[in-house]
């Protein structure tokens, strides 16, 4: 399965909106039993079958919020039946109802437009004070010129989720990431460009972004080093759903390490 695992992505990616997709429909597509299926598709991705098609929902979503302000029209049109099932859905990987979400956009994209010019070089994002740190060098195409990048440790290769310790930074080299709990993390990263477009900061599908393909286990990394060699999009990556925005403007205002 894992030789077709891109197959599969692509698959689910052209009929999520279809139809109702379900796991045993996938699975009968590719000629696997839906247990098998499905144990083999998270061994191999990370995350659930459902995880990846509501995560796939949301991302269209996201990008209908700022020209679509009616809830309905974007719930039916990912999917969705139920309102409260959407809202939820879209409150858990983004941090924000949907309606919440087309409030904040405006005050979030001037206060990360401040950051963006101000002498601070980074910011930290993390839950409690540990021991445990890594160091993270990025390497960019050279047709970035400029911007913030979002660095992170996630429980799951979809970003749908407040990384467990974070960095915006604008810094290529010397970025460190502090205060990492104990567990087995995926270590990812995205880069917005500096624009004068307040979607560049919110519709995340054509950002530069990179990864780490191992697992990371603390406290066995600690102290490692790292290089995430950001590109483009590719047809397997999961969507970038994590509203990094709102993350970066809630640690300004916590005042937390600003360097």
């Amino acid at each position: 399965m894992k030789l077709i695992i891109e197959d599969i992505l692509q698959y689910v990616q052209e009929n999520v909106f279809i139809s109702d997709l379900k796991i045993e429909d996938v699975a009968s597509c590719f000629g696997y039993d839906k247990y098998y299926f499905s144990r083999e598709f998270k061994k191999i991705t990370g995350y659930s079958l459902n995880e990846y098609t509501s995560s796939i929902k949301t991302e269209k979503a996201i990008e209908m919020i700022h020209s679509e302000k009616n809830v309905t029209t974007i719930q039916s049109s990912v999917g969705y039946s139920s309102s409260g099932s959407f809202s939820n859905t879209f409150k858990k990987y983004t941090g924000s109802s949907p309606k919440q979400y087309m409030g904040e956009m405006d005050n979030l994209y001037t206060q990360v437009k401040n950051f963006e010019t101000s002498a601070s070089k980074s910011l930290d994002y993390y839950e409690s004070s540990t021991n445990s740190f890594c160091h993270v060098k990025i390497d960019a195409p050279s047709n970035f010129q400029s911007g913030i990048i979002f660095i992170g440790l996630f429980n799951t290769p979809i970003p749908n989720h407040k990384p467990i310790a974070g960095l915006a930074t604008k810094s290529m080299n010397l970025n460190k990431l502090k205060n990492i709990p104990d567990g087995d993390y995926y270590l990812l990263a995205c880069a917005i460009d500096t624009s004068n477009n307040i979607l560049s900061y919110f519709h995340l599908k054509n950002c530069l972004r990179g990864k780490i393909n191992e697992k990371l286990s603390f406290p066995t990394c600690n102290g490692s080093h790292y290089t995430i060699n950001l590109r483009p999009r590719i047809s397997e990556d999961p969507p970038i759903l994590i509203n990094v925005a709102k993350l970066l403007v809630s640690v300004l205002k916590k005042d937390h390490n600003v360097e």
